[in-house]
């Protein structure tokens, strides 16, 4: 139940209170660096600013080199060698700023307007990972530290693939840990006791979110072509293959509608499923993750509305389809003239961009190999080449683990937590389970952005109270774990 909003949620609510503004001013400093993995614009110097935001805010804070982008980690020691250890996760690259002019002020010059921080990377993620380091101060400054070690590691391609961080849990060659056991792979982390990622929006009803997982991602890419050059279609048109043409029915051939039609328009409503053979045979969604959705807010006509929608695509639960079940989902097509007027042409060449999530149990790499084989019994000529991806996380809906977050998020927003089984999104944590020592370590996905942030969208956004109070989050989570029972 919510608290008592009079009532402090934390120690060292009134130091971050008094505290606020330079932790802006950090912030700030950080957003102005634009760390674009995708490019790598000012990656290794923004490996650095993060490093030293850490060590300003308390932490004993070092590099760890890898054969990608750095990562950053941070540590502040509990005195008592028993007291639980968290580690907290996030990323300081970001994704390109793409369409400047689309932008009400510039990208990487963070601007305070409508009660929120307009930048990108304000909220995905740099707003969220600094959320750590500036409660750890505020707890120091109100001579409140809990006895946890909480360790911080922040790496710098979350944006493309995640390569370093995976390098570096999986202890191969070329990763340059000053600090660490040259015999023991990803010495500094193995001994957490929960793995904490602050990511992604809260639910769209604003009201603080606790997420037990997240799916998986692949990204493929479709090639498809039919001769040797764009040919004239009054002259070839017809007898000569289109490689436009074929490839979309190969696209059009990876998902299937179920049962069912909205007779006014004609719109397929039974609801999209994934039409390959074998996609659904690892799915392993429980009852348990099955009743948090049934317990969500029903918004869909909310939703429908926000976005303009004509309709849905599926006659079932919006969260049900959004969060249980997996999809490929077309990111962009390529084919023929794209330019003013009209040019009569068969294209010689098509290509086609996707990415499929991966529901828990899934693995991107048996989903390829499935993708490849429908692809290669509906056109063998079509090439398919496998992207990057993450494996789907789950953590059971019952651990302990979520206890002292739920009475922080609870204390802090003044509001009954929203709990999702997963995040529809995608994140790496699930690399981290690669760890022998970290395999049935919890994971939890604690956002702290406003649903509408817009990360990886013009005009990303963080929300004032929700900067402030995702570092008071942090503190009050940091309090109740010290003495919970992981």
């Amino acid at each position: 139940m919510p608290t008592d909003p009079a009532a402090p949620a934390s120690a060292a609510d009134a130091a971050i209170a008094d505290r606020i503004d330079d932790y802006r001013e950090s912030l700030f400093d950080l957003l102005r660096r634009p760390t674009i993995s995708a490019t790598g614009e000012g990656m290794d110097a923004g490996a650095d600013a993060v490093r030293d935001l850490l060590a300003a805010h308390g932490l004993d804070a070092r590099r760890i080199e890898t054969d990608r982008y750095p990562l950053v980690y941070g540590e502040r020691v509990a005195a008592d060698p028993d007291a639980p250890t968290v580690l907290f996760y996030g990323h300081y690259d970001v994704q390109p700023a793409e369409h400047p002019e689309e932008w009400a002020s510039p990208p990487f010059e963070p601007t305070v307007r409508d009660g929120a921080i307009y930048c990108r990377g304000a909220g995905d993620n740099k707003g969220q990972f600094a959320a750590h380091a500036f409660a750890l101060d505020a707890l120091a400054r109100a001579d409140a530290v809990p006895e946890v070690t909480a360790k911080l590691l922040v790496e710098g391609g979350e944006e493309s693939g995640s390569l370093g961080l995976k390098q570096y849990l999986d202890g191969a060659a070329g990763v340059d840990d000053p600090g660490a056991d040259a015999d023991a792979p990803a010495a500094a982390v193995r001994d957490a006791d929960l793995v904490y990622v602050a990511d992604g929006p809260q639910h769209r009803s604003g009201r603080p979110t606790l997420i037990y997982g997240n799916r998986g991602i692949l990204t493929f890419q479709l090639d498809l072509e039919t001769a040797n050059a764009d040919l004239h279609s009054g002259n070839f048109g017809g007898p000569v293959p289109n490689a436009a043409t074929e490839l979309a029915e190969v696209v059009a051939s990876l998902t299937a509608y179920g049962e069912g039609t909205d007779p006014g328009r004609g719109y397929p409503s039974g609801g999209d499923r994934v039409a390959v053979d074998g996609f659904y045979d690892d799915a392993a969604v429980t009852d348990a993750d099955r009743a948090l959705v049934d317990a969500l807010p029903d918004d869909a006509d909310a939703v429908r509305e926000e976005l303009g929608l004509t309709h849905f695509t599926t006659g079932r639960g919006y969260y049900e389809r959004l969060l249980l079940e997996p999809t490929i989902t077309v990111n962009g097509l390529g084919a023929g003239y794209q330019g003013e007027g009209s040019k009569t042409v068969v294209p010689r060449s098509a290509t086609a961009k996707l990415d499929t999530r991966l529901v828990p149990g899934q693995h991107p790499d048996r989903a390829f190999e499935r993708i490849a084989a429908h692809v290669a019994s509906v056109h063998p000529d079509a090439e398919v080449t496998k992207g990057t991806g993450f494996p789907p996380m789950k953590t059971p809906v019952d651990t302990p683990a979520s206890e002292p977050v739920l009475s922080a998020l609870s204390a802090v927003w003044d509001a009954d937590p929203v709990e999702l089984p997963v995040l529809g999104g995608s994140l790496p944590a699930a690399f981290f389970r690669r760890v022998d020592a970290l395999a049935d370590v919890p994971v939890l996905v604690v956002p702290y952005a406003n649903p509408d942030q817009g990360n990886h969208s013009p005009n990303e956004h963080l929300d004032l109270d929700c900067f402030e109070n995702g570092i008071r989050t942090t503190a009050a989570f940091l309090e109740r774990v010290a003495t919970a029972d992981l």
